[in-house]
């Protein structure tokens, strides 16, 4: 009777031949998928250039995976494409990928600058960055992130983990002139001050009293071709208010102060309605909410497709729309020039870089196609394109093959080893 010993050992040889047997097997299984589909190929982004220049000039393999940790760049994604257009079969995958895609329109503002969308999954961090580094971080809201970048330096990079959005300015902007109706009053003096200021070359229509009017500029027709935007403070806008709905019509922009609301035919195109004044309690401006300590003619019935930019309490303060080719903003802020004079060292630069914000939300503008750098505004749309949908390879290793059949081999002459020695020592043939 076979000791314990020799027992183990004999259950050993055969897992031993077991192995051997199975390394045989899946060397047979492999040679027939290869023969039949090709060999997979595989690649990271770390060594996707190689790759790349190998697979197009030594080798030819019929299929390739690549498995991304980033977009790559233009040109390798081209030369992937290519390849698939050339008789390979390309797939990739990337779990770290993340939908991102970048939009950059030149602000309608004499200051210049450029508004910056991104659009990216609520929550994520997503970093602005140009040509000298990182502008701004921010975490995406349901709407993704948008910034105002006032040094626009050709381009700008949106990076959100792995993925970098890259966009570039393609057009330059020719601004027309701001025409302002309103009543001769601190409000309309220094909206019309605050625009000045701002680069803005502003015609005025002010109203002293019934029998007298004080005009700035000459006001020519109000059309796109003379016109940026009008800026209607109170209900003196109504001798213009036909002529103002039109230009809105036509693509212009309109700037309303709640009471101008009131105005029958600014009405039908206002975002909301006049509501009751809530005035103010005449003290300071506080420099961290400076628009908190302000009178104000809450928006009410809005249209249904009004909307709402702001909200103080639950009164809505700022509201815009769009209208034939144009777009009206409506403010409910009745008396900003108390946050100019009564505010903070800074209040004068915030109370014009606020009045400017609102004019380039709905102003007009012609446009010049300039010379742009290249760039990526949706990389990971692009991607899928260009070599469809993500997905992971079953018949790929996160080895070269050429390795793995190394060490396979190597395997099994072990094994065969080990049940020679194992057969000599205990004196079988």
């Amino acid at each position: 009777m076979r000791s314990l010993a020799e027992r183990a050992r004999v259950a050993l040889e055969c897992v031993l031949r077991a192995v051997v047997l199975a390394v045989l097997i899946w060397f047979l299984v492999r040679t027939i998928l290869v023969q039949r589909h090709g060999a997979v190929e595989d690649a990271t982004s770390a060594s996707i250039g190689t790759k790349l220049a190998r697979w197009s000039t030594i080798a030819a393999p019929s299929r390739v995976h690549v498995r991304i940790d980033h977009p790559p760049a233009g040109r390798d994604r081209d030369w992937l494409a290519a390849l698939s257009g050339a008789s390979t079969d390309v797939d990739w995958n990337g779990p770290k990928l993340v939908p991102t895609a970048i939009s950059v329109e030149p602000r309608i503002d004499p200051a210049g600058g450029a508004d910056v969308s991104v659009a990216s999954p609520e929550n994520a961090m997503t970093v602005l960055a140009d040509t000298l580094g990182a502008l701004d971080s921010a975490k995406a809201t349901r709407t993704g992130v948008r910034g105002y970048i006032p040094k626009f330096r050709g381009i700008v990079d949106a990076m959100v983990g792995p993925v970098v959005a890259r966009a570039a300015r393609h057009d330059s902007i020719e601004l027309h002139r701001l025409l302002v109706i309103g009543q001769a009053g601190w409000e309309a003096k220094f909206a019309v001050a605050a625009l000045e200021e701002r680069g803005w070359q502003v015609d005025a229509h002010l109203i002293v009293s019934p029998k007298g009017d004080v005009h700035q500029g000459r006001i020519a027709d109000i059309d796109t071709a003379h016109y940026s935007a009008v800026v209607a403070i109170d209900s003196s806008a109504a001798r213009y208010g036909d002529r103002i709905a039109n230009f809105v019509k036509q693509g212009g922009g309109l700037v309303l102060w709640s009471p101008a609301a009131r105005v029958r035919s600014l009405a039908a195109i206002a975002p909301g309605g006049a509501g009751t004044l809530i005035a103010d309690e005449g003290e300071a401006v506080p420099d961290s909410a400076p628009r908190s300590g302000l009178e104000l003619v809450p928006i009410t019935a809005l249209n249904p497709d009004a909307i709402v930019l702001e909200k103080r309490g639950g009164d809505v303060a700022l509201a815009a729309r769009r209208v034939g080719r144009g777009r009206v903003l409506e403010t409910g802020y009745t008396n900003s020039w108390r946050w100019r004079m009564a505010g903070g060292a800074d209040a004068q630069a915030r109370h014009r870089e606020w009045m400017a914000g609102l004019v380039a939300l709905v102003a007009s503008s012609g446009h010049r196609t300039v010379a742009a750098a290249p760039s990526d505004v949706a990389p990971l749309v692009t991607l899928i394109d260009e070599l469809g949908p993500s997905k992971v390879s079953t018949e790929s290793s996160s080895l070269d093959p050429a390795v793995v059949a190394r060490w396979v081999f190597a395997l099994a002459c072990a094994a065969l080893l080990l049940e020679w020695a194992s057969r000599r020592i205990r004196g079988v043939k």
